[in-house]
């Protein structure tokens, strides 16, 4: 009985926070997908365009995921950008700012406190900061079956090749071909996956 109660409270949970994240979305114009689940707030700003696909999951609460969410994630399409999330896609506690693009495929997982930035925010020269001139930007693609470990970064301009495994806490600076586990600071590839060679 005990458990069939916890089962209950679980699913009225979950049917809260997915609800609440559907009229976010509604309002900013994004459209609804199927499948669509959200355990915890969801922090979204959409200026620009966000597009998800079906069945994705988006975990914002440690309540959630016992990885150690460090914060609600947050899903950021400023003006005239376009943020992609593909079919069947996994998200805990990721912060995704995205002022070009950034393209994630179908079957990825994200793992707690992931940073996807296609923006350096700030120009690096001083001057250009003082007087608020725009930063570098350039398009992230993420491919089909990419898993991030906990606390990757991804940098604006990188390409990952689908299948690929980035190491917890790696920074990713350059493109890493497919099948091809990679991680450090910045990230390199170690090895294959999958059975296939490093590309």
């Amino acid at each position: 009985m005990i458990s069939y109660i916890v089962y209950i409270y679980n699913r009225a949970i979950q049917w809260y926070w997915s609800f609440r994240a559907r009229v976010q979305l509604r309002l900013r114009g994004v459209s609804l997908p199927r499948g669509f689940v959200v355990l915890g707030p969801l922090g979204l700003s959409a200026r620009g365009r966000i597009v998800i696909g079906e069945n994705v999951t988006i975990v914002n609460s440690s309540r959630f995921n016992r990885a150690g969410i460090n914060h609600p994630t947050q899903l950021v399409a400023g003006q005239g950008a376009t943020l992609t999330i593909g079919d069947n896609t996994g998200i805990s506690g990721a912060a995704i700012f995205c002022s070009n693009s950034i393209t994630i495929g179908n079957h990825v997982l994200i793992g707690a406190n992931c940073r996807i930035y296609d923006t350096d925010f700030h120009p690096v020269d001083f001057m250009e900061r003082r007087r608020r001139r725009p930063c570098s930007t350039a398009p992230i693609i993420i491919e089909d079956d990419v898993w991030l470990g906990e606390g990757v970064t991804i940098l604006k301009g990188v390409t990952i090749g689908a299948r690929s495994v980035i190491a917890a806490g790696s920074v990713v600076t350059k493109n890493i071909g497919s099948d091809t586990l990679a991680g450090g600071m910045p990230a390199r590839p170690i090895r294959p996956v999958n059975g296939r060679n490093v590309a």
